[in-house]
């Protein structure tokens, strides 16, 4: 897959006409997994158009909007798919401004012959551009809304799954076990004092599932294990404003730190609870553990 980077209309013509499929694609799920499916099938190169960083920033005004899938984690989800372009359009006030001629204009440039989009998706100034716009202009392939397990499998939905720490469900809706990268940094080591070390992953603006344990396999260095993660604020001693997400990795006997690793999310264990002793959050880590030692015997895949 090549990836092409724009920004401020300095682009050159791709040589080869282009299916794009287009949108944000934040999370990569099932319905986002049709639109590429469909773009692969009308006898040009695929190409995914979409953008960095999400509209939300500058459009709501979150500048540290919070991803499913930040860029390089989706990019290499679509090369896996077979895509032959990722174009990755450069979002900032002057993108947001442009008119829906001056974008349909830029995607001509980029030789796009057919497109295909959501049946909901708007672009431009305003969202003034819509799929009809798209369809006068080019081959166009609209997908209507995916449906599954009776609702319609949206980033929005599979955000609130999250926060509900619903990992099974939002697996369903990935198509795909729900994954965190990021790199181990150093923590406060108590879970080496009391016999559960962990090794602390920077999930920096990743979407995090709610507070709890979950069962997980960690990929490092192309390895994986099984293990247990806890997302929160660590209640129970030395308080954290900011949620952490810390793995305790079983069989590991390496040193990790600075080196990036991969979190898959199985299943939530528990919430999130403050105890009232060392040893009370010590019988419960290990009541946790059994039960992840339980659910791997049961598994045969890794992610």
């Amino acid at each position: 897959m090549k990836t092409i980077h724009i920004k401020d209309n300095d682009h050159e013509l791709i040589p080869e006409p282009l299916c794009a499929a287009i949108g944000n694609f934040d999370g990569v799920h099932l319905g986002h997994q049709k639109l590429i499916e469909e773009c692969k099938r009308h006898g040009y190169k695929s190409a995914v158009l979409t953008f960095y960083p999400h509209p939300s920033v500058f459009l709501k005004k979150i500048p540290d909007y919070k991803l499913i899938t930040p860029i390089q984690h989706k990019a290499d989800l679509f090369s896996r798919m077979g895509i032959d372009y990722l174009i990755i359009f450069e979002f900032n006030e002057d993108i947001a401004k442009l008119s829906k001629e001056t974008f349909i204009l830029w995607m001509k440039r980029l030789n796009i012959k057919s497109c295909v989009c959501g049946y909901d998706f708007t672009f431009a100034r305003k969202a003034e551009g819509t799929i009809l716009d798209l369809a006068k202009e080019f081959e166009f392939y609209e997908v209507k809304k995916y449906i599954f397990d009776d609702v319609r499998v949206s980033s929005t939905y599979i955000r609130e799954l999250l926060s509900l720490g619903n990992i099974s469900k939002v697996n369903r809706m990935l198509g795909r076990t729900f994954s965190i990268r990021g790199n181990v940094i150093y923590g406060t080591q108590n879970g080496r004092l009391i016999g559960f070390p962990t090794a602390n992953v920077d999930y920096k603006n990743y979407y995090i599932p709610a507070n709890g344990v979950y069962f997980v396999t960690v990929e490092i260095n192309h390895i994986f294990y099984y293990g247990m993660c806890n997302i929160g604020n660590n209640p129970t001693f030395n308080y954290s404003f900011e949620r952490k997400l810390e793995v305790n990795i079983f069989g590991l006997d390496a040193d990790i730190y600075t080196m990036q690793v991969e979190v898959f999310f199985h299943e939530r264990i528990r919430p999130e609870v403050a105890f009232s002793s060392k040893k009370e959050l010590i019988e419960q880590l290990k009541k946790d553990r059994s039960q992840c030692y339980q659910l791997s015997s049961n598994m045969n895949f890794t992610k």
